[in-house]
């Protein structure tokens, strides 16, 4: 299980992350979870629900079809033009993962010129049979000190 958080103007978004069939990477799409980011509870809640489903797998060719879309479910939420300027907007980028029972965080920064990269000094891995509630506390804790930043 992979799923991707963004903060961006005080709302953190989560969107569904499809896995790509034969490729083996993600692709980001609806539903999508948005939660003001001072809302603990809700974004505990939608941070749950973005787990339970889980990476749900998407044909390559459903995913050609979805992917060059400028009516892309995270440029409607944010009301971004383009994705350059959704790059630009963003203040916080972050994925949490789960494999064999061990959750880890992975912090995104800014590339300077477009895109994120992970910040590996900023990576949390949890110790095998952490509870995933221990592991969503303290990425929400990381996403509400980036928003008071």
């Amino acid at each position: 299980m992979d799923i991707s958080l963004l903060l961006h103007n005080g709302v953190v978004h989560i969107p569904t992350s499809y896995l790509v069939e034969r490729k083996g990477f993600f692709f980001e799409n609806s539903p999508l979870g948005s939660v003001p980011v001072e809302q603990t509870e809700r974004l505990r809640q939608a941070i749950l629900t973005a787990m339970g489903r889980g990476n749900p797998p998407i044909s390559l060719s459903k995913f050609k079809s979805l992917s060059g879309s400028k009516n892309s479910v995270l440029l409607r939420a944010t009301g971004a033009r383009s994705w350059y300027d959704l790059d630009r907007q963003i203040k916080g980028l972050w994925s949490m993962a789960e494999k064999d029972g061990v959750y880890k965080i992975r912090v995104k920064q800014p590339m300077e010129t477009h895109g994120w990269h992970e910040d590996k000094t900023k990576r949390v891995q949890f110790p095998p049979g952490t509870p995933v509630e221990d592991a969503i506390e303290r990425l929400i804790t990381m996403i509400q000190e980036c928003a008071r930043q």
